[in-house]
């Protein structure tokens, strides 16, 4: 375990495009926390819709925090398909063979590194709602709703083994990076043209659903009201249970990949 970490710990820390696109990635985070709350206070007939106090206190800090680092996760991926793609081109576990690797070790390297930056991002994220629901409000109301913190990292999670399994598909960086960004529209416009129901168990918008919108609970509740939408909207139980089965089913079908591949 200890070689694998130090072999790939030594990969990135030469891998210069990672700690800029992770610097990005903070950047954007906090960019859109900023806007978002200005406008909130820029506007305060929208304010009963968020909360009666603020979206930086606790316990709201944690939903707001969660939903608007998941628009960042796409940076992520990026890293995730730039990394795989790098060492399929240069060959780099064939390499790591050579020197005496096992391939399941090679293997259980990748799964490590996609592990690992949903563990920061997912670090990032909470420290980031820490800080802010802490200097604002004080720590009461810490522990409401901090489960959001786990969802995001299954999100984190979700998104980044996609990325690797289409990284491992497509194999050339710049191309395999435009599919992927290409791909979020593309289910997206489909689950426009497709009915709900069934638009709802594709694994992005699963993905998405685990961090909604802050005020979704009231507008979700509006919604069924009016449409009788509760007999068939999957609750966040079922949502995390079908996230972590796409995981699972992602990371299969990568060891599949990489097990049959000559690296």
């Amino acid at each position: 375990m200890r070689t694998i970490i130090n072999i790939e710990y030594a990969k990135l820390k030469k891998f210069h495009v990672l700690k800029i696109l992770l610097g990005a990635y903070m950047l954007v985070v906090a960019f859109m926390m900023y806007l978002m709350d200005f406008g909130l206070n820029q506007n305060p007939e929208l304010k009963p819709i968020f909360t009666d106090t603020s979206l930086i206190e606790f316990p709201y800090v944690w939903g707001f925090t969660t939903y608007c680092a998941s628009y960042c996760n796409i940076i992520l991926c990026v890293i995730i398909v730039i990394i795989t793609c790098n060492e399929i081109q240069h060959k780099t576990m064939r390499q790591n063979i050579i020197d005496g690797m096992t391939k399941q070790q090679v293997i259980f390297g990748k799964f490590l590194l996609v592990v690992f930056l949903s563990i920061v991002a997912t670090l990032f994220t909470f420290l980031t709602a820490f800080f802010l629901g802490g200097f604002s409000s004080g720590f009461s109301g810490f522990y409401d709703n901090i489960h959001l913190i786990f969802l995001y990292f299954l999100q984190t999670l979700g998104y980044f083994s996609f990325a690797f399994l289409f990284a491992l598909i497509v194999r050339r960086p710049a191309l395999a990076i435009i599919c992927f960004i290409v791909y979020f529209p593309v289910e997206t416009i489909v689950g426009f043209i497709i009915k709900l129901k069934v638009y709802q168990f594709f694994p992005l918008k699963i993905y998405a659903d685990l961090t909604p919108i802050p005020f979704f609970k009231a507008l979700l509740a509006a919604s069924k009201d009016r449409s009788g939408a509760s007999e068939w909207l999957l609750d966040m139980d079922h949502k995390v249970i079908i996230a972590s089965v796409y995981i699972v089913v992602f990371f299969a079908i990568s060891y599949w990949v990489l097990k049959r591949r000559d690296l």
